[in-house]
């Protein structure tokens, strides 16, 4: 899938599903080594690349080590100049992030909120992007995530492999002889940097895009 095709449509859709929460700017980002790989953001910079890969925040970091929303909002009073983007993340008083990822795995992704005047996140705009963040896996995984780098029969088989089907069973259902069903087993564990089959399960999505 080519991500930067696919970002209007993304975004389109993702600021029509945020009109319920108060934010100023949101940004999905897929995680991978511990950084932040930025997909789509509502407000980009224009000297920045549309795909671009950063270290997480420490609340971000939060987010995804206890799997559920972070959301912080400043007590001292500061002052927010509008149009300064370039440390949102630090300078906006309210901000709110959201791990991406099937409940009880591991986060693929995150999404991000920020509000640059005072706002206090309620717990039922919180749970309201929680939830919006598992509707948002597959997607996540689509454009950005590990599964992107699987093509064809590769995609297919991981997603058989991660149905717990043995090598001669995926053989049978892509029609091909058990040796070159092994050899694009190992293909896909060799792109995904897998050890075992059984982590594709955290991998692969269970819902449909957004």
């Amino acid at each position: 899938m080519d991500t930067a095709a696919e970002a209007p449509r993304i975004r389109f859709h993702l600021d029509r599903a945020l009109q319920l929460v108060a934010h100023d700017r949101w940004v999905l980002g897929g995680v991978h080594d511990g950084k932040l790989r930025v997909l789509i953001d509502s407000s980009p910079e224009p000297d920045r690349p549309f795909r671009r890969t950063r270290s997480l925040s420490h609340l971000a970091r939060r987010s995804l080590h206890e799997r559920k929303p972070v959301a912080v909002t400043a007590l001292a009073a500061t002052e927010h100049r509008s149009g300064e983007t370039a440390n949102w993340e630090i300078d906006w008083p309210a901000l709110l992030y959201a791990p991406v990822g099937m409940p009880g795995r591991r986060p693929v992704g995150l999404l991000i909120l920020g509000c640059q005047h005072d706002h206090w996140y309620a717990q039922e705009e919180i749970d309201y992007v929680a939830s919006l963040g598992i509707s948002l896996t597959s997607m996540a995984l689509s454009v950005g995530g590990p599964l992107d780098r699987l093509r064809g029969s590769e995609r297919r088989a991981a997603q058989l492999l991660s149905q717990g089907l043995s090598s001669a069973e995926i053989a049978a259902a892509l029609h091909t002889d058990r040796p070159a069903a092994q050899r694009l087993v190992a293909q896909v564990l060799r792109k995904l940097a897998l050890r075992s089959p059984r982590q594709l399960s955290e991998l692969w999505p269970e819902v449909e895009p957004l």
